[in-house]
Parts: C-alpha cells; structure tokens; sequence
C-alpha cells in the first residue's frame, strides 16, 4: 500500500511574505496620508499668509510715483492701472496693470513695479503724433514717427498736426503686410523734414497730397505754398530745393511764389503771386 502523499500548507508558508508585504502597504499608505495632511496644512497656511498680507493696513499704497507723461496727468494714469491709494501693494497684479495701461493708445511702453513695504512706481512712454492722416470716408487716424497707426482721431486731439491726404485703407501697414508705397513716400519726406537745415521743416508743413497720377506736393506755411515733388529722388529734390530757397531770400521778387516745381530738378518751375489777383506768373530756374 502506497503512502499518502503529505499535503503542503501554502498558506502557511506564504504567511511572513504576507505579513511584509501588509506592512509595506500600511508604510506606504500612512506616508500618503502624513503628505496628503502635510500639503493640506501648507495649503491652509499659505492660504491664511496670502489673506494676511494682502489685507494687512502694513502694506497699504501710500505713495504711488508715476513718470514719463506728457499728454496723460497722473490721475489718469492711475485711473488706466486701476490702482490708487490705500490699494494694497501686495495685491496688486504688476503684468495685469501694466496690461492696462498698454491698452491705452496713447502709451508705448509702461513698466511697473513695487516698492516695498508702500510705495508704487509707473513709468509709461506716451506715443508721439506725427500727422492726421484724414482719409476719404471721414475717418483719420494719428501715425507716430515710426509710421505706426496708434490711434483713431477724434474731437479731444489735437488737429494742428500735419495732415495728409490722399490715401486710403490699403494704404496703411498692417501686421504682417508693408505699406504701400504712396504710404512709403509720405514716411520719407517727413524724415527728411525732420532732418537739420531741411529745406521742408516739420514745423512748417500742413498738409502732404498724395495724388496717384501725380505724386506728391507739400503744402507749407500760413499761405499754403505748394511744394510739388512727384514721385521719388525726393532726397535729391530736397538738396535742390535748399539750394534755390537760398537764391529766393537774395531776391525780392521771387519772394511771392505760391508753388515750387519739382518734378524734373533739371527744370525747376516757380509760380510767382501776381500783382492782378486773376492771373499769375511763371519763372524757370
């Protein structure tokens, strides 16, 4: 008769693996719940130190120092940030602010920043108009010296600018298209008015035509004298421009032109003011 074979107890001989593996878990699980206890206790002091300090009357803004304005008064500055006095320091969004501030067309640039434990500093750099560019439909708009549209003209600006007429919407640059290059010309003669001892001051230009068929003639002075300079080498025609406003100061009679051709520098046409209202003479130079 065959002996009974002796049956093994698994359970038995698995039961230290068992138990360490038990243990294990219970480690495993009481250092999740110690962490979860621990983030919520950072939370709630965190939370409790945010409410503190940005509530605190210690960090309260008592002085708020803006720079840089030109056209904007201080009050309105604070008015774009949505800060003023009292404000706490520590709740105020710096990005946020000067988001704010950048969305007003009038400002370039804006930086702002904290000073501890009271104060706040802005500086903004304003946009400086250039000229009116009025277009056919009514609307103007105001360009900075960059060529940039900032703003669109209303009542409140100022309408002793220089004005240029003659272009229209698909003139102006846009993000990621150039302007045209009737916009271009406009740019080039205001830089070169801007330039020492030009013969076209900015200070004296009131209007800039631009016509198609044509080009471009600038209109200076009280009595609107007209300065026709076509289509490019306008550097060119600046430099001879200069040197025949310097033979018109030596002579009297030339003095009443009321417009200067400069189409061709090889045959410059002046219209002289007659003396008879109805007509008018012409002279080549």
């Amino acid at each position: 008769m065959k002996p009974k074979p002796t049956r093994t107890n698994r359970f038995k001989k698995n039961r230290p693996a068992r138990r360490a593996l038990l243990r294990d878990r219970a480690v495993i699980a009481a250092k999740g719940f110690l962490g979860a206890l621990a983030l919520v206790g950072t939370s709630a002091a965190f939370i409790f130190a945010h409410d503190y300090f940005t509530q605190t009357r210690h960090f309260q803004v008592r002085q708020i120092v803006v720079t840089g304005m030109q056209r904007l008064s201080r009050l309105k500055v604070m008015e774009i940030a949505g800060v003023g006095l009292q404000t706490n320091i520590l709740a105020v969004n710096l990005a946020t602010t000067r988001k704010r501030l950048l969305a007003d067309p009038w400002v370039a640039e804006a930086t702002v920043s904290r000073e501890i434990p009271s104060g706040l500093r802005m500086h903004i750099r304003e946009e400086v108009p250039l000229a009116l560019l009025e277009m056919g439909d009514g609307e103007g708009f105001l360009i900075n010296p960059a060529g940039e549209v900032f703003k669109r003209w209303d009542g409140s600006d100022s309408d002793a600018l220089p004005r240029v007429q003659g272009l229209d919407h698909a003139d102006l640059p846009v993000s990621g298209m150039p302007a045209s290059e009737a916009f271009g010309a406009v740019m080039t003669l205001f830089r070169l008015a801007g330039k020492k001892n030009s013969p076209l001051p900015l200070s004296g230009i009131r209007r800039i035509q631009m016509d198609r068929e044509i080009g471009a003639t600038v209109y200076t002075g009280e009595n609107n004298r007209a300065v026709k300079l076509g289509f490019g080498r306008y550097r060119e025609k600046c430099q001879a421009l200069r040197h025949l406003m310097s033979r018109l100061r030596k002579d009297s009679r030339l003095t009443r032109y009321t417009a200067i051709d400069l189409f061709d520098v090889n045959r410059i046409v002046i219209t002289l003011a007659s003396v008879d209202p109805s007509s008018s003479d012409h002279k080549e130079v």
